[in-house]
């Protein structure tokens, strides 16, 4: 009979799974579907790129149909020294899986530098250091001979199980580059340069895999009036064709597609996945369909993005992925001689 305790079975088989895989095999980083307006995420040659002082939070809930509880929140800020030609930013991202039975928190400081190499181009370096917490608690954890199938599936706990938690702490670098123009951008990164053993005490030694990314896009604009920075004119449409490409260990991905802008409205959608690639037999590489819709107002920003699965999971129900995002722009008091900015995100009015 296939029981409400059958059910729970393959949801802690699903479970143990998962932190399985943390405690000993080869771990993806997460992901966010809204990689533009989170670069320095991806690459910390963005801190500073907007020539302005800039704060941003982001959340992702990730298949919220499916017991697993994949919670990622995102806080971030960053400013330009312009004697220096420098940018620096820090960055806080807390992840949450299976109700909080396993989490990490990673906080980042990042520094870029900026080198204008001709009157079109203009190119930036960055370094990333971060540290790294990851916590496992065991008593959040239930197995099936814990659950009294006789007595309507009810948890009667018991059983020889280790209880409290597990702490890993570890330090993380990346490094990054970007080469933009007044249009078109592009970048390339290297992340966990130093493939830092995140495993837990006792467990074998899980080295993070380095993890490479490439993004770019290329801004044409629509109206007949030209955008530029500190500008009283309020009008822009435009439409940016955008790629994220990530490679980590044998896994990798691909998100393309655009967003455009029409004054203080966007959108945008992308497709996530490889499709000319499988991962086995019958199994292809594709992911979800994402799609975007934002609002600008003054210094502030704010959107939403939700990830459609059209992958093989679809047949679980995980419900897709929500992503939020609240951009904040601080304008100076003074308005200067305008700066080659990166048209990547164009959207932000700074």
């Amino acid at each position: 009979m296939f029981s409400t305790i059958s059910l729970r079975i393959i949801k802690t088989t699903a479970l143990l799974l998962l932190f399985s895989i943390s405690k000993t095999a080869f771990s993806q980083d997460i992901q966010f579907s809204q990689f533009y307006a989170n670069p320095m995420f991806h690459n910390p040659a963005f801190a500073g790129s907007i020539h302005a002082t800039r704060g941003m939070v982001q959340t992702r809930l990730q298949w919220l149909g499916l017991d697993a509880n994949y919670k990622t929140y995102y806080a971030a800020g960053d400013t330009y020294l312009s004697k220096y030609k420098s940018g620096l930013g820090f960055q806080i991202v807390r992840d949450i899986q299976g109700s909080s039975i396993y989490s990490s928190t990673q906080f980042s400081f990042l520094y870029s530098y900026e080198v204008p190499v001709t009157k079109t181009f203009t190119v930036r370096f960055g370094l990333q250091a971060s540290g790294v917490q990851r916590t496992l608690n065991y008593s959040g954890l239930r197995f099936p001979n814990q659950f009294n199938d006789a007595a309507q599936d009810v948890f009667v706990g018991g059983g020889n199980y280790q209880t409290g938690n597990e702490n890993q702490l570890y330090a993380d670098f990346s490094a990054g580059t970007v080469i933009y123009s007044d249009r078109l951008w592009g970048g390339f990164s290297v992340q966990h340069l130093n493939t830092p053993v995140q495993s837990f005490a006792g467990a074998t030694k899980d080295n993070l895999d380095m993890t490479y990314q490439l993004i770019g896009g290329y801004k044409i604009p629509l109206s007949q009036r030209k955008y530029l920075a500190y500008t009283e004119d309020k009008t822009e449409i435009s439409i940016t064709p955008t790629f994220h490409y990530k490679s980590q260990g044998k896994a990798d991905q691909l998100d393309i597609g655009l967003y455009g802008v029409y004054s203080q409205l966007m959108a945008g959608f992308w497709y996530r996945g490889i499709p000319i690639k499988h991962y086995a037999a019958q199994v292809n590489n594709r992911e979800s369909v994402v799609f975007l819709v934002g609002w600008m107002y003054k210094n502030w920003c704010a959107s939403y993005s939700y990830d459609l699965t059209i992958s093989k999971l679809t047949a679980a129900g995980p419900g897709g992925s929500h992503e939020f995002n609240v951009t904040y722009i601080h304008k100076p008091v003074k308005k200067h001689k305008p700066m080659r900015r990166l048209p990547c995100p164009s959207f932000y009015k700074h």
